[in-house]
């Protein structure tokens, strides 16, 4: 009896673990501070998979070690990502893939551009 009893509390904390590391957590299941970090992606959270939960998880883990800048940033990243459809998603992994094969002096420049784009007022890009 003691013994079958050890082996479910093992099996038990087994599987606790293993769900820990599998990056399966539902929103629920969070803690406080990741889903502060991460509420952006609430309503889109469940319905991730694990590679793309692990990714996320590891930000928020980074994240109060961000500067507040960096901190910002990151929300708004987010909440750019998840106002795309999932058409418009793809096509940012795509055009990523694609930078991703130019030399390094090619992604240099690009960047540069970006930054920028980036600097010129909202009223002076459409134009």
């Amino acid at each position: 009896m003691a013994r079958s009893a050890l082996v479910v509390a093992f099996c038990l904390c087994f599987s606790l673990s293993a769900d820990a590391l599998s990056g399966e957590p539902s929103w629920e299941e969070l803690k406080p501070q990741q889903r502060e970090v991460l509420a952006p992606l609430a309503q889109e959270w469940n319905n991730m998979d694990s590679a793309k939960k692990k990714k996320w998880l590891g930000i928020a883990k980074r994240y109060s070690g961000m500067t507040p800048a960096e901190q910002h940033r990151a929300q708004l990243q987010m909440r750019d990502w998840f106002s795309l459809t999932p058409e418009q998603r793809e096509l940012v992994r795509e055009k990523y893939k694609t930078i991703k094969k130019l030399p390094p002096e090619k992604r240099h420049e690009i960047k540069q551009k970006w930054r920028e784009y980036e600097q010129t007022s909202e009223d002076h890009r459409g134009k």
